[in-house]
């Protein structure tokens, strides 16, 4: 009897686990403890905004403040430059602004995501993936003090929002699943090549300019095709600016944004399953 039970084990010591086989649990191991562990990375997000303003009279609405000034000045000039009625032109661009504000400074935090956490890496075993929903906490903290603008400017305009708006919470979703991917890989790479940032940084400067924020994409004429199909930046920003300004998004925004979607993930988890074990060695 005592020999049937044993036959597993020695089986299994038999035949041990394959490398990757082994990453791959490890890397799904780490995803569960880190949602699981909610409270950590909500806590250290929350304490980032904190410190960030603190002794601040206006504190965290400073960002509000910013982000205000900006569209006012920024919409009293394009809109000119632009030919565009102004009614329109800065409450589309208070919407454009506030989206792509969270997405490119997720995604440029999130490069120095494990290095900022290089006291915690070194002395606690925790989720690596802990320090990603830290950066994405945090700036979701500031696109909410951002979006109170978006509500002020259609009211200001007599902008009047439709039930259509209500499609923006799947497509912020949408955004939130691909900024954390996005993350992931460019955290593991920037941890491991400290030039990565500033390469990211240029690249996301690049993306603000092709990517449809002050200005409209029809403008482009003929063009215009190639830059809701070709760039994920579009299709992401458009996924939540659209139903926000009264359009459904036609149906190869939604197609743009899952193909993206599925190739940030198939990125994401192989270097992710892969480099995890290193990370602490690279800080």
């Amino acid at each position: 009897m005592r020999s049937t039970e044993a036959l597993p084990a020695l089986q299994a010591a038999s035949s041990p686990e394959r490398p990757w086989v082994r990453e791959w649990r490890l890397a799904a191991l780490d995803l569960a403890r880190c949602f699981r562990g909610w409270h950590v990375w909500a806590l250290l997000g929350v304490s980032d905004i904190r410190l960030r303003y603190k002794r601040s009279r206006f504190g965290q609405f400073w960002i509000t403040l910013s982000m205000a000034f900006f569209v006012a000045g920024i919409g009293a000039v394009y809109g000119g430059l632009f030919h565009q009625n102004i009614h329109e032109y800065i409450p589309y661009l208070a919407v454009n602004m506030t989206i792509w504000t969270f997405i490119s400074t997720s995604i440029s935090e999130s490069c120095s995501a494990f290095i900022e956490a290089a006291p915690y890496l070194r002395q606690e075993a925790l989720p690596k993936s802990t320090f990603i929903m830290r950066v994405l906490v945090r700036n979701m903290m500031a696109f909410g003090h951002n979006i109170i603008i978006i509500p002020l400017v259609f009211i200001v305009f007599l902008y009047a929002p439709s039930p259509v708006a209500l499609l923006a919470i799947p497509g912020l979703l949408l955004v939130l699943a691909g900024v954390f991917a996005a993350s992931i890989s460019l955290a593991l790479l920037c941890t491991r090549f400290r030039d990565m940032p500033q390469i990211v940084g240029n690249l996301l400067q690049l993306a603000f300019f092709v990517t449809p924020i002050m200005w409209h994409v029809e403008q482009l004429g003929p063009n215009a095709y190639y830059i809701k199909v070709f760039n994920p930046f579009a299709s992401f920003l458009r996924v939540v600016s659209e139903p926000l300004l009264g359009h459904v998004p036609a149906p190869e925004t939604y197609g743009t944004v899952l193909v993206a979607l599925c190739v940030l993930s198939l990125i994401a988890w192989p270097v992710f399953a892969k480099f995890r074990s290193r990370i602490v060695y690279w800080l």
